[in-house]
């Protein structure tokens, strides 16, 4: 009979563990999983449906690490900018970049000395960026200021949605308010290289016309 009673409970115990119990275990897993994938991401973003870069939510340590290399990456690429742009408007911009990124670095390490431990940014900046800085160093002409604005224009849309998503959903209330006041002066440098991106085109088009129009009068001429 005890022997009865034992494999009864095992049943018993058994269909307990209904899909439904075992479905709460497993999005409960998924959940911590996702947690710790969001802590140790270090991804720069992803786009969205309407081509804008989705906000991120990126721990303290990664959001300041991103943007003490944004700010380095601009600061040189708009030192290039400067001494080799054929564009007034591109060396004009780069400058802006030079002035804006050094005052918002300078302002996160204020931010990032109340911090405890103290933060300490990175020395120099990651592979990708400074892939992005050998080929603006390489490119020369025209073809360097189509490099930087392209760059520009990915750039700014990475950074917009780190500060906005850190701005929003950070974990440390210092670099959150920091976030939220740079905020309005990437989305700023972000609508200017949009815009210039825009005039080099029309640039393009209209030069492209007027070479067609030339050649072709040229042909007419000597008919």
């Amino acid at each position: 009979m005890r022997t009865i009673a034992i494999l009864t409970a095992a049943l018993l115990s058994t269909a307990c563990d209904t899909p439904d119990s075992q479905q709460a275990d497993k999005a409960q897993a998924d959940a911590t999983m996702a947690g710790d994938e969001m802590v140790t991401d270090t991804s720069d973003g992803t786009i969205g449906p309407d081509g804008a870069m989705m906000p991120e939510n990126v721990p303290a340590g990664i959001y300041v690490n991103r943007v003490a290399i944004s700010d380095k990456y601009e600061i040189e690429a708009g030192k290039l900018a400067v001494q080799k742009a054929q564009s007034e408007q591109t060396r004009a911009f780069g400058q802006m970049m030079i002035d804006d990124h050094t005052k918002s670095s300078q302002d996160m390490k204020a931010v990032m000395a109340k911090m405890s431990p103290a933060a300490t940014p990175p020395s120099r900046l990651d592979a990708e960026h400074q892939g992005m800085i050998d080929r603006l160093k390489s490119a020369s002409g025209a073809a360097f200021d189509r490099e930087y604005q392209n760059q520009q224009m990915m750039a700014h849309r990475k950074a917009l949605a780190l500060h906005e998503g850190y701005g929003a959903n950070g974990d440390n209330a210092d670099l959150k308010a920091f976030a939220r006041t740079v905020v309005p002066v990437i989305r700023k440098h972000h609508d200017q290289v949009n815009s210039m991106t825009g005039s080099a085109a029309t640039d393009a088009i209209d030069t492209g016309a007027a070479t067609g129009q030339g050649a072709a009068a040229t042909t007419s001429g000597g008919q």
